[in-house]
């Protein structure tokens, strides 16, 4: 009588390896689901995110329309501008850029709304130097351009897109500039009469003055400091 040999186990040594099995019919098809990222991925054209209005187009039409507006007015008016009225052509670009930045969705629009802020406050302080030859206020009247333009820009950036936050930074900022130009000028008109004149005992005023808005400074820049580590 003869024995058999035991058959060694698989994964034993000594085993044939195992071989995947293979479809007669041809190489394997995989008949699975992508997942849902790659498949999200995928969109049909006309569906998805439409492109936004081109800022540039858009701020060109809105600068066309103010032009032509106030064109209309002053024949419909009967109003003349003088020769030291070219300000205006400074003005008006910036209060277009203005306006277009608020088409603009969230905050991508700072990019139009603050250079435009920062322009038409440049042409009203030419347009006022200009008129009364006061062209020496440029010792103060920088702070009007920065960083009370880039204020004013964020600030009504914010209340249009009712972004709070951003609406606030721009107060802060706007104060700290017209605080700076307040200061400047009480300095240089009060004190070392920069257009000609001297305020009168402004200089005992001056120091009292300094003390309370760098106080109100210290008081807002601390309570936006507050709410935004609150937030």
């Amino acid at each position: 009588m003869s024995m058999s040999e035991p058959t060694p186990p698989s994964g034993e040594a000594g085993a044939p390896p195992s071989s995947p099995p293979t479809s007669s019919s041809g190489p394997s098809t995989w008949s699975g689901s992508f997942p849902a990222e790659a498949s999200a991925t995928r969109s049909t054209p006309g569906q998805g995110d439409r492109p936004g209005p081109a800022p540039g187009a858009l701020v060109l039409g809105i600068i066309l329309v103010l032009a032509g507006g106030a064109i209309l007015a002053g024949r419909v008016l009967d109003i003349t501008l003088g020769p030291r009225a070219w300000p205006l052509w400074i003005i008006v670009p910036g209060l277009g850029m203005l306006l277009g930045s608020f088409a603009i969705p969230s905050r991508a629009g700072l990019g139009l709304a603050i250079p435009g802020a920062i322009i038409t406050i440049v042409g009203c302080v030419l347009w006022v130097q200009e008129t009364y030859g006061l062209y020496a206020t440029w010792a103060y009247a920088w702070a009007l351009v920065a960083p009370t333009g880039p204020g004013i820009g964020m600030l009504l950036h914010g209340v249009v897109h009712r972004d709070g936050s951003l609406a606030g930074d721009g107060l802060r900022t706007t104060l700290v500039g017209l605080g700076l130009f307040i200061g400047l000028g009480l300095f240089f008109e009060g004190v070392v009469g920069l257009s000609g004149q001297r305020i009168a005992n402004l200089d005992e005023v001056l120091p009292y003055a300094a003390i309370g808005l760098g106080l109100a400074l210290v008081v807002l820049s601390l309570l936006g400091g507050g709410r935004r580590r609150h937030a």
